[in-house]
């Protein structure tokens, strides 16, 4: 079987934030609901609870804009 292209593995220039970077990711691509849901509904209510007229007004802005 012959190759179309082959991808590189990431490389972020230094090794320690190679390392870094593939911790990180790795649970995202494994079990990405488990992670990012739970984060997205955390960030939204720290969000809402420190500027919460702030994301009223930009979110009826963007709906009227869109």
């Amino acid at each position: 079987m012959h190759e179309v292209y082959f991808i590189e593995p990431n490389n972020l220039g230094a090794d320690f934030l190679t390392r870094i970077y593939k911790e990180l990711t790795a649970p995202l691509k494994t079990l990405p609901l488990i992670v990012v849901v739970p984060l997205s509904i955390a960030a939204g209510i720290i969000l809402y609870l420190l500027l919460n007229q702030l994301i009223v007004k930009l979110a009826t802005l963007l709906q009227y804009g869109f």
